[in-house]
């Protein structure tokens, strides 16, 4: 294991860097011909430094980015993912299989991800579609396997690579915010998703509301965790003009799930620092983790009042800005009656039904929605391409055995995380306490928005992926410290 920090900007890496962004380009006029050269040019971005392409891959992951073969989106992080996979690969191999099946399944998570990804497996003897289970058995290994286990390599006793990563991170949160606000303001996009007379709920580039939220509602806790505890040598005022930008996607995003994630997140976050680190961070703890959201819901109750909208008014959406926050809010406490919360209810139920049919292998790692499809509950309104439940998309998948795999896998993120920040000060550098709360923070977010939503896919998963390889790469560098 290397442990010196590498070189990120070596001179011959911005010639190739201009080729990725040429060939980024040509890909829109010519999908096929610039995916090709693009993936030629990532191959040696990758050997001449692994952190900067690793660093594009944070970046370009959320963008729809990829082509079309025969009918199915093949994204551009997909195949950025493989080519370092392969790096990786070819950085161990020769020590032997005990060390590459450290490097790749991380030991802090690892019993229960073989588990889950053992049961997958199994799901493909009665899966309903096995080519659909087979791809999301890929996205897995992509995701929880390769994508941790780059991000803990390259990490591993490198605090520069670290800083660079969640620096990366910012740009990508931020262009999305960005946009998302341009959509809110502007009203772009359809009329499902109007909250008032002239205003959206965000999406950016994922295209739906719920996701948007949730690549804010995970990146919100890191940041917020860096700004307050993080190192010195982090650009501070980036980062929080980063987290304003967060705040405010997750506010207009209208997500009743990534509001409640991210103040469990900030939550649990304090209880951890008022009894870890004591009063003294607080009250800077407080203004950022609790002053900025609330700040942005009344930024965006201000800009209810403007009307910048390109379409035409629906009598159905006539509520201001300030009583559709009002309505989303009163939900999460009394959902009775609200049309959203209903179908999720009947979702929900569905999923419960698809577990009492199919509890020992369920239906096939995500194929859930063939299940509903087939046996649509009364008064669906449309047919879900996910559970909205992770849990019980997990159940309906994967069988008991599914919930109870992903549930374990979870308890040992937050497991992983907490034994790091039960140490006392003198046992941890502030710098690795404040990377660590972050990721804690991002898990938090995670487990809790799942609950009422389904994000394990590309894009929305990076800033968990980035938690959970820097948080695995902190415990190896103290257990390292300590032999």
């Amino acid at each position: 294991m290397k442990t010196s920090e590498p070189n990120l900007f070596p001179p011959r890496i911005w010639l190739l860097l201009a080729g990725a962004a040429a060939t980024g380009i040509l890909s829109i006029f010519s999908p096929a011909l610039g995916a090709i050269l693009f993936a030629a040019d990532y191959i040696a971005i990758v050997t001449v430094s692994p952190p900067v392409g690793f660093a594009l891959y944070i970046l370009l992951a959320p963008f729809p980015l990829g082509i079309l073969l025969h009918h199915h989106k093949f994204y551009i992080s997909d195949a950025m993912a493989i080519i370092m996979a392969f790096w990786l690969l070819a950085q161990v191999w020769r020590r032997g299989l005990h060390t590459m099946w450290n490097t790749f399944i991380v030991r802090q998570y690892r019993a229960p991800l073989v588990l889950l990804l053992g049961l997958s497996v199994l799901s493909l003897a009665v899966a309903w579609s096995r080519v659909g289970t087979s791809i999301k058995i890929l996205e897995y290994v992509e995701f929880f396997v390769v994508v941790v286990a780059l991000v803990r390599y390259t990490a591993f006793n490198a605090p520069k690579v670290r800083n660079f990563y969640v620096i990366v991170l910012t740009v990508a949160v931020s262009l999305i915010a960005v946009y998302g606000l341009y959509q809110f303001m502007f009203q772009l996009g359809p009329s499902a998703n109007i909250v008032d007379i002239h205003h959206v709920r965000a999406t950016a580039f994922f295209g739906q509301p719920n996701v948007f939220g949730a690549f804010n509602d995970m990146t919100f806790p890191m940041l917020l965790a860096l700004i307050v505890l993080g190192p010195d040598t982090l650009p501070k005022k980036w980062l929080t003009a980063a987290l304003v930008l967060s705040a405010l996607g997750v506010v207009i995003s209208y997500s009743r799930g990534s509001w409640v994630a991210d103040a469990a997140a900030v939550f649990f976050m304090g209880v951890v620092v008022w009894l870890g680190r004591g009063r003294q961070v607080m009250g800077r703890y407080a203004a950022y983790g609790v002053g900025i959201p609330i700040l942005m819901f009344l930024v965006v109750i201000g800009l209810g009042r403007i009307d910048l909208s390109h379409t035409a008014l629906s009598l159905a959406y006539r509520k201001n800005t300030l009583e559709r926050l009002r309505t989303s809010v009163t939900a999460i406490f009394n959902p009775k009656g609200h049309y959203d919360t209903n179908q999720r209810l009947l979702i929900w139920h569905s999923a419960i039904e698809a577990i009492k049919s199919h509890p020992v292998l369920g239906v096939g790692l995500g194929n859930f929605h063939l299940y509903i499809k087939k046996f649509p509950p009364k008064g669906l309104g449309a047919i879900p391409p996910m559970a909205h439940n992770l849990y019980l998309e997990w159940g309906a998948d994967l069988g008991v055995g599914g919930i109870i795999a992903g549930l374990w896998y979870e308890w040992r993120w937050i497991k992983t995380a907490l034994g790091v920040l039960r140490m006392r000060a003198q046992q941890i550098s502030r710098e690795r306490y404040a990377w660590v709360l972050g990721g804690f923070g991002t898990m938090v977010a995670f487990i809790v928005h799942d609950w009422v939503d389904f994000m394990i896919d590309h894009g929305v998963i990076v800033p968990l992926l980035l938690a959970l390889g820097i948080v695995a790469a902190v415990v190896a560098e103290i257990r390292s410290e300590k032999v």
